[in-house]
C-alpha cells in the first residue's frame, strides 16, 4: 500500500477522528482510522452501534474517490453489520471500491478494533458527483 499524508479536514471527518492511513491503488483499498468523541460512547462504554456507520461512510467515501479517479459520492444505501462491540479507542476501517462505474460505484468495508479483531461490516451502493462548484461536462 502506498503510504500518503492527507489528513481529511472536512467536518464529519473531524467529528469522527478521522486519520487517512494509506491507499492501494491496485486493488482501489484505502485504509482509515478513526479516535470516537467522548459522546459516542453507549450505555455499555462501546461505541453505539449506528455510530459505526459513518466512520465506515467516510472511509468507503474514499475508496470512492479512488475508484473514480476523483470524484466525490452520495451514498444511496448502506447495509452495515456489527459482529461484535467496538470499544472506544481507536479504530480502523479498510473500504475498497468492488466495482467502479460511470454513475454507480459499489463499495465494500471492513471495521477493526484496536487489537485487529473484526467488529463490523458494510456494504454501499454509491452515486458518484463532481466536486460541488465544478461544471457539468458534456456527457452528463
Amino acid at each position: 500500500m502506498t503510504e500518503t499524508p492527507p489528513i481529511p479536514q472536512w467536518p464529519s471527518a473531524k467529528l469522527l477522528g478521522a486519520e487517512f492511513v494509506s491507499m492501494d491503488e491496485d486493488t482501489l483499498t484505502v485504509e482509515m482510522a478513526f479516535t470516537p468523541p467522548e459522546g459516542f460512547a453507549n450505555m455499555r462504554g462501546s461505541v453505539q452501534g449506528g455510530l459505526l456507520a459513518g466512520p465506515m461512510d467516510e472511509a468507503m467515501g474514499a475508496a470512492v474517490f479512488l475508484g473514480t479517479k476523483g470524484k466525490l459520492q452520495l451514498t444511496l444505501d448502506i447495509n452495515l453489520s456489527l459482529l461484535r462491540p467496538v470499544p472506544m479507542e481507536r479504530m480502523t476501517v479498510k473500504a475498497r471500491a468492488v466495482k467502479a462505474g460511470r454513475r454507480v460505484t459499489y463499495v465494500e468495508s471492513e471495521l477493526f478494533d484496536v487489537n485487529g479483531k473484526l467488529c463490523a461490516r458494510a456494504t454501499a451502493t454509491t452515486m458518484t458527483t463532481e466536486w460541488p462548484g465544478q461544471e457539468k461536462g458534456p456527457d452528463a
